[in-house]
Parts: C-alpha cells; sequence; structure tokens
C-alpha cells in the first residue's frame, strides 16, 4: 500500500512539474529562444555584398539599377530578364525612326529605362546641331542593347576566332586575354541585364575610340548622368573596369548615382566600394 501511495505521488509530480515546463515555454520571449548553430544553413547573403552598401540602393538586387557586373560579378539572372516581363522592344518605340535607328529590329532593353533612354537621346538630338530626325541626317543608331547568354557566348566564340586568326603563334591564354579586355565572357556582360546600350551615330557605324571625336559624345559625357546614365568604360580607369575605354558604352544606374559618378569623376565599382 505505501509503494502504490509513493509511485501516485511521484506521478503527480512529474505532471505539475511537466505541466510548468510547457507553461514557461509558451510564455518565453522568442527572442530568448536559442537554436543549435551548427545544424543550421547560414543565413542566406545578398548576390552582390558591395550593391547593398550603397545607401539608397534599390533592394531587389537581381533587377536593380546598381547592380555590378564584370569579370568578378557575374550576371546570376540573365535568361530571367530576357522574358518579356523585363524587356521592351525599342522597334517602334517612340522616337524610333526619327531621333534614333537600330542595327537590329530586335534590339530590346529593360522596360524600366527605357523612357530615361528615349529622353536622353532626344535631348541629345536637340541639342546637338550635326543630328536630325530625318532619313537623310545624321541620327543615332543603338547598336545592342539587351544580350542573352547564347548571344553573348557566340561573340565571344567570334572575337576568339579573329585573335586566332590575328595572332597564330599566340596561344589560348594569350588569346582569351586579348578577347576579355574589350569583350565579357558570357555571365559577365552588362548586356545581360539590360540596363545598357551601345550607341553611336550614322556617320560613324564602327564602334571604336574615334566616336569620342563626335559632337554627339561631347554631350553624353556632360549630360547622360541627368537621365541616370554613365559612360561606363571611361579612359584612364581600365585598370578598375577591366575592359577598354568605350566611347559608346552607356548603363543605366539612376539619376542618384549617376550624378555622383560624374561628378566625382568615378567608375561604378568605385561608387560601390
Amino acid at each position: 500500500m505505501l509503494s502504490l501511495l509513493v509511485i501516485v505521488a511521484l506521478v503527480i509530480t512529474l505532471l505539475v512539474f511537466g505541466i510548468k515546463g510547457i507553461i514557461t515555454l509558451v510564455n518565453k520571449d522568442p527572442a530568448e529562444t536559442t537554436t543549435d548553430s551548427g545544424n543550421n544553413p547560414p543565413p542566406a547573403l545578398p548576390w552582390n555584398n558591395a550593391y547593398v552598401s550603397v545607401e539608397h540602393a534599390n533592394s531587389n538586387i537581381p533587377v536593380g539599377d546598381l547592380i555590378l557586373v564584370n569579370f568578378k560579378n557575374e550576371y546570376p539572372l540573365t535568361n530571367e530578364i530576357g522574358s518579356n516581363k523585363y524587356l521592351t522592344d525599342l522597334y517602334g518605340y517612340e522616337g524610333h525612326g526619327s531621333y534614333y535607328v537600330l542595327n537590329s529590329s530586335n534590339t530590346k532593353v529593360r522596360s524600366s529605362i527605357i523612357k530615361s533612354l528615349q529622353l536622353m537621346i532626344q535631348n541629345l538630338v536637340d541639342a546637338t546641331p550635326s543630328l536630325g530626325t530625318d532619313a537623310s541626317a545624321d541620327r543615332v543608331i543603338i547598336t545592342s542593347g539587351y544580350r542573352d547568354y547564347n548571344y553573348q557566348q557566340v561573340l565571344f566564340n567570334t572575337y576568339m576566332e579573329q585573335e586566332r586568326s590575328n595572332h597564330p603563334n599566340w596561344t589560348e591564354e594569350q588569346c582569351r586575354a586579348e578577347v576579355l579586355t574589350y569583350s565579357a565572357f558570357p555571365g559577365e556582360s552588362e548586356h545581360q541585364t539590360g540596363l545598357c546600350v551601345d550607341l553611336i551615330s550614322t556617320k560613324k557605324v564602327v564602334l571604336d575610340e574615334s566616336f569620342a571625336q563626335n559632337p554627339a559624345y561631347a554631350w553624353l559625357v556632360e549630360n547622360a548622368h541627368h537621365f541616370g546614365f554613365i559612360l561606363r568604360y571611361p579612359e584612364g580607369k581600365e585598370g578598375i573596369t577591366g575592359y577598354t575605354y568605350e566611347p559608346w558604352h552607356y548603363r543605366f544606374v539612376g539619376e542618384e548615382a549617376a550624378t555622383a559618378i560624374y561628378e566625382q569623376g568615378i567608375t561604378l565599382e568605385e561608387y560601390l566600394q
């Protein structure tokens, strides 16, 4: 009989303490709850840490205006951006055929920047006497906008073939190193973001440094930032950007960032440091 009473007492005691424990756990501040960090994966970091260090950066990193894409930072959403959800055709858009012409009827850019691009080109033409809006005039020609991964691969391979032909004694490594000074490896091109364009004038359809002597270039260098664009690969910054001087390549980063980059005479890489 005594043994039975002891057993009953023990059971009651265990039940009381068990209930108290449950109540304590339920009422505990979640902030005080600890977990075994060794069994849990670390929190996901943004794709580009430098990007989020900018005070007014867009938090939607993969499609943000300040995304940094270069030989150190591969762009992860090339094919996703290539959907109609993000891109708009420049063919048939306001100003096409008058203020600008296209090298390809399939040229597209990110939908979010197309109005800024159209306004920049319109102001460029209106402010530059050597440019006009009719077929007989010298007009702005957009030679490239968005490129998908496969297109960039074909382009890179074409340049490799050219270097092999021009330098038959060079190794593959030497050819590749040379190509990488003026063309991005697939996945590392800003064109895959849809946030940039290559543009020149119809009287000079070759992409080379001679465009820097064109009145259109002089206007762009001093005014592109008002529309959110920057000269992406300026002269003298090759060691920072990794690419040779490209007076024809303009990248949208937003008016605030573009103005800061212009006023400080820096690159996007330096701005994001």
